[in-house]
């Protein structure tokens, strides 16, 4: 039997600083912007205050749509997953 190898470790990236991180609030802010114009469109003939609350949502989830995806540029991805991406 050989010797074993022991691997290096990469630097760990706090989940906060991934690319993972970004992407998880970008979708949950998609799905909430799809759910709120839902409701201001169903909202708009009836309630008119409804409607005007379920679009600041919908603004605010727009920005955060924007925001995180101006945010995935800077995301950290560790080596090991490019090297991983690289050889498919």
């Amino acid at each position: 039997m050989g010797r074993i190898r022991i691997k290096k470790k990469d630097a760990v990236i706090p989940f906060r600083e991934t690319m993972a991180y970004r992407m998880i609030f970008a979708a949950a802010s998609l799905i909430v912007f799809v759910i709120a114009l839902f409701f201001v469109v169903r909202s708009v003939s009836t309630n008119l205050t409804m409607a005007v609350a379920t679009g600041a949502v919908a603004m605010a989830a727009a920005y955060g749509i924007f925001y995180n995806l101006d945010r995935l540029r800077e995301a950290k991805v560790p080596k090991r997953t490019l090297n991983r991406m690289r050889r498919h």
